[in-house]
């Protein structure tokens, strides 16, 4: 009886010990669609509209093409000395230059999770393991009543931001380049009579960012406390304050 019992039990651990699952690689957690490495370089074509009220607090805009290059440059210690890779961004009217330094930004992956800082606004872009449906805090670190000043206008950017994965893994063409598997990324998509947020990132495995769209508006109808003049217009139409931008890599090593 006592050997027939042992028998059991050894037979019911070797059923559990083989029906646990091999852990997942990096390549199915997702992490390669925000690879970091020294001496990456990307250029991204970015058009750009500006809104602002002009006479009689009308709206008006400009638009505007330019190339913004990122260099990753080196590897620094954040406070808890795990690695923060330094990456210096210029712009350029042109693809032949001249490049003139704008800014330096930062990005990390630690914790499962992978984060951007840009002009002191710390967002995380990505959460592991990539997955359809995921949805997270990607604005955890801020204060969402954050003001940008867009034109010299106040703006809260980050109103209402919610980021969730639209669809990962997926074949797609963006810009010049197809890619085996995409992540899209939603981090905002709100709409009233007086504000729009919308902005979505996409993720190429192997690549990195490889498009970004935001429209950040504010109808000029918002500031007179009255909605009758936008009723039935466009956002480019409407617009008093914010911007619109679209990104696309445009060229990788």
């Amino acid at each position: 009886m006592w050997k027939y019992l042992v028998f059991l039990m050894a037979f019911s651990l070797l059923q559990c010990t083989m029906s646990v699952e091999d852990p997942l690689d990096e390549n199915e957690l997702g992490y390669n669609y925000y690879p970091l490495q020294v001496g990456n370089e990307r250029i991204y074509q970015i058009d750009s509209i500006q809104f602002d009220l002009g006479a009689g607090d009308l709206p008006v805009y400009d638009s505007i093409t330019f190339y913004l290059r990122e260099i990753v440059k080196e590897i620094i210690p954040d406070l808890e000395g795990k690695d923060l890779y330094r990456i210096e961004r210029s712009r350029a009217d042109t693809l032949t230059g001249p490049w003139t330094i704008v800014d330096v930004i930062t990005r990390q992956v630690t914790g499962g999770q992978a984060f951007s800082t840009e002009n002191n606004v710390k967002l995380i872009n990505l959460v592991f393991p990539v997955r359809a449906d995921v949805r997270w805090n990607g604005t955890s670190y801020l204060n969402d009543q954050i003001i940008v000043h867009i034109r010299g206008e106040p703006i809260e950017m980050y109103k209402d931001w919610e980021f969730k994965v639209l669809e990962e893994g997926q074949s797609e063409q963006v810009g010049d380049f197809q890619y085996d598997e995409v992540a899209t990324i939603q981090q905002s998509d709100s709409d009233n009579p007086f504000e729009k947020r919308y902005s979505v990132e996409k993720y190429a495995k192997g690549i990195g960012l490889v498009f970004r769209e935001r429209q950040i508006v504010d109808s000029h109808c918002k500031y007179r406390g009255d909605n009758a003049m936008c009723v039935g217009l466009e956002w480019k139409e409407k617009a008093g304050r914010g911007f619109f931008t679209r990104e696309i890599l445009i060229d990788h090593n």
